[in-house]
């Protein structure tokens, strides 16, 4: 890998045609035949973060309760893309983060994504002034440039991107990494000094319209929405680290970061300037500064031993945890469970007691019955003769009987879809176990499980 990477940034500046443009342009080419049919891939991100289980009348009702919607916005960073992502990958990248952060704060979560690989700001500017102006638009309307597979399909639909801006409460953002990349794709051996500045300012003026434009059509149709967008980060490393030696770069690759540097700082101090503007016009604007912890860390943050810029796995979890800090002031995670517990349960932001860890049963959730009640708020009544546990919470009552097959539901008999709850011996203590999906959805609340985090969150 060392060797590569030497190779490919000490060819930076004797190409005609710029390494960084040329791995997106492969990319992207790679995916446009993979990923026709991927806009069904983002339809159905939704479903695989739903929970198992029945929609229930009391789950239907409490859907219209205050939900927290996340909208996120922007380019191939907020889609969450990574090197070698085909149609059959699923993003894991700083939205999805996020939105992990939101439920862990005990909010009713919810999220959409956005992202279009190679947006710039201009495109940016063009798709959400056609969502302001409820102006229907196509792709080579937004950038004649796009090569995201799944652009019609997203742009096509300005309708629905203003409903879901309109309705959010938190908004995030990348937009600028294709700003500058286009900037290094003008720029060959030949390229003069005084030329790259006069094309990097050129680019910075087109940044600064086009993202003051984007932001105030994204502002007046949510003002009262959080917006948080993060400043653009370095993927070149100062030198190249091998165990405990260190290697500088070649003179022409280190020239080239040192213009990537003066470019991204100038870059990150007129997004200052734009933020600034528009806080002062009381609009709850903030930037999260991504780039921090990337510096020392490229080749381990991102791909750029392969040419690449995107972040890495361990580049996004960077992000997200970021985002989080500038958001709620805090990154949260499930405690670190023994081989013998699956599921981590969280509750209103609050994961059940290690002594008493959920179990599984045919692929279902079951939890302490106390420690559950407990953790809801909710009133618990146990019939030590029927064995009948009796929950009430939000208006709505669900009575689980030992071994039963039914449950009794506002007094309404319902089949369970589940196994029965169950008595487990736990040394000299007995302890009821009831299935969790079951019991949260028909008092209302949220029911949600991450893959990611092996933990499902009950808000």
């Amino acid at each position: 890998m060392f060797v590569f990477l030497l190779q490919t940034l000490y060819t930076i500046m004797q190409m005609n045609e710029n390494p960084l443009l040329l791995f997106y342009q492969k990319e992207v080419s790679m995916l446009s035949g993979k990923w026709r049919k991927v806009s069904f891939l983002f339809i159905i991100i939704g479903l695989l973060v739903a929970s198992p289980g029945w929609k229930t009348a009391a789950a239907a009702e409490e859907a219209a309760a205050a939900t927290y919607q996340i909208v996120a916005l922007g380019d191939s960073l907020t889609a969450g893309y990574e090197y070698g992502f085909d149609a059959k990958s699923v993003p894991y990248g700083y939205v999805e983060h996020v939105y992990e952060q939101a439920l862990f704060q005990g909010l009713r979560a919810e999220y959409v994504n956005y992202g279009l690989l190679g947006l710039t700001s201009t495109g940016f500017s063009h798709l959400l002034g056609a969502v302001k102006d409820g102006k229907s638009v196509s792709v080579s309307d937004v950038q004649p440039s796009l090569k995201d597979p799944r652009a019609t399909s997203i742009i096509g639909d300005t309708a629905k991107i203003g409903g879901s801006i309109r309705g959010a409460d938190l908004i995030v953002m990348t937009i600028g990494g294709n700003d500058l990349l286009g900037v290094a794709a003008q720029i060959t051996s030949t390229t003069t000094d005084e030329e790259k500045a006069q094309l990097l300012q050129a680019s910075l003026t087109q940044y600064e319209t086009g993202l003051t434009a984007g932001l105030q059509a994204v502002t007046s149709l949510a003002p009262k929405a959080k917006l948080v967008i993060a400043d653009q980060y370095m993927p070149i490393p100062a030198t190249i680290t091998v165990g405990s030696l260190s290697f500088p770069l070649p003179p022409d690759a280190a020239r080239l970061r040192e213009f990537e540097l003066q470019a991204l700082s100038q870059l990150n101090e007129k997004l200052k300037t734009i933020v600034a503007a528009i806080k002062a016009e009381g609009i709850d604007i903030s930037i999260t500064e991504v780039s921090k912890p990337f510096v020392g860390k490229e080749l381990e943050y991102t791909s750029i031993s392969n040419s690449d810029v995107h972040p890495t796995r361990l580049g996004y979890a960077a992000m997200g945890h970021t985002y989080s800090t500038t958001i709620w002031n805090k990154y949260l995670n499930v405690r670190t469970r023994p081989a013998n517990v699956p599921v981590s349960v969280v509750v209103r932001g609050k994961e059940l007691p290690a002594a008493s860890p959920a179990t599984m049963k045919s692929n279902r959730t079951f939890v302490p019955m106390r420690d559950i009640t407990n953790a809801i708020g909710a009133k618990l009544d146990w019939n030590k003769t029927t064995q009948t546990a009796t929950v009430s919470y939000n208006k709505h009552t669900v009575a689980f009987t030992i071994g039963s097959s039914t449950i009794l539901v506002d007094g309404v008999k319902k089949k369970l879809n589940s196994p029965a709850a169950y008595l487990q011996k736990n040394g000299k203590e007995q302890k009821t176990y009831l299935p969790l999906a079951v019991l949260s959805e028909e008092l209302g609340l949220q029911v949600t499980y991450r893959s990611t985090l092996q933990a499902a969150f009950i808000n």
